[in-house]
């Protein structure tokens, strides 16, 4: 018996859309974790759910990842890529930043 196909739209109801948001947010960490594993690749994955809750995975150091994504190749999404222009936006302000500094300062504290 095959899956019925579902329509790519907001999901009106909160709950279901909380489940939804769960049960993805795992299967997109369990990909990224196996193509990490099967081509030997970094992957870093961050979340912010509709509340601002952050979210990551990163088959080596987040830190490490974010900041080389962050600084080292500012001038390319800058000039390339509005959505990773976006995202750095993301990461600069609000709760999920204040968030991310004491997750990547806790972070700091085990690795040095």
């Amino acid at each position: 018996m095959a899956r019925e196909k579902i329509q790519i739209k907001k999901i009106d109801n909160a709950t279901a859309r909380q489940v939804t948001f769960s049960k993805r947010r795992r299967g997109l960490f369990k990909k990224a974790e196996e193509l990490s594993v099967l081509c030997d690749a970094d992957v870093a994955l961050i979340i912010f759910s509709s509340t601002g809750k952050l979210f990551e995975f990163s088959s080596s150091s987040l830190t490490v990842t974010v900041h080389w994504f962050l600084y080292k190749q500012e001038n390319w999404i800058d000039a390339q890529c509005p959505l990773a222009k976006g995202i750095c936006k993301k990461l600069q302000g609000g709760p999920a930043r204040t968030q991310w500094k004491h997750k990547a300062g806790t972070i700091d504290a085990f690795t040095t």
